[in-house]
């Protein structure tokens, strides 16, 4: 099994939203058009929030046409993946969702030895793996030059919140290297 790093919400939080990720993931949605229909889908199962316990599984089974699948107790995720390296999975834990596509888990943390409830296999209608290029991670650092000799550096901090600094342009490459050397993922936006 192998964990790739996947947060697709636009603000890079990540909690409380596990289900819409997982979603996003497996389908190729955009997160947004996912946090609207499983909110507009409350109407339906008269659901209080969007990760009610039944309003979730209900758009899976009833919109997406994911089909359940009951796997033996105590599997793992990470076994789960290793018995199943094609194709794409919602997987359902004690509170949390996460994802299955083609052996390899898409999620904010490495859930491998968590243990499985069950799982939605979706779809295999034409699909594209997540866009992993594109994200927020949890701690990255975006810069877009907004003049000729001054650069705005974003830092974000992975609850959705940044600092921005203006600084010159010449000295972009050295503060972006410092911040590379504390593990934040470099965008650039340029």
């Amino acid at each position: 099994m192998r964990f790739r790093y996947f947060n697709p919400n636009l603000c890079g939080t990540q909690t409380e939203d596990c289900v819409k990720r997982a979603i996003v993931a497996v389908t190729g949605f955009s997160y947004t058009r996912v946090q609207r229909e499983l909110n507009a889908y409350k109407k339906i199962t008269g659901a209080k929030a969007f990760n009610a316990s039944h309003n979730p599984h209900r758009y899976a089974e009833e919109v997406l046409g994911a089909k359940k699948l009951a796997v033996p107790s105590h599997t793992t995720v990470e076994s789960f993946c290793k018995a199943h390296p094609h194709g794409r999975y919602i997987l359902d834990m004690k509170g949390h969702w996460s994802c299955c596509i083609e052996g390899e888990v898409y999620d904010t943390w490495d859930c491998g030895e968590e243990i499985l409830n069950f799982a939605y296999e979706v779809s295999t209608t034409p699909y594209s793996p997540p866009d992993l290029a594109h994200q927020i991670f949890k701690y990255c650092c975006t810069s877009k030059r907004v003049s000729e000799s001054e650069t705005c550096i974003r830092i974000y901090d992975g609850n959705g919140t940044f600092v921005e600094r203006r600084i010159p342009t010449a000295l972009t490459a050295g503060y972006v290297l410092c911040l590379q050397h504390s593990n934040y993922r470099y965008i650039d936006l340029d």
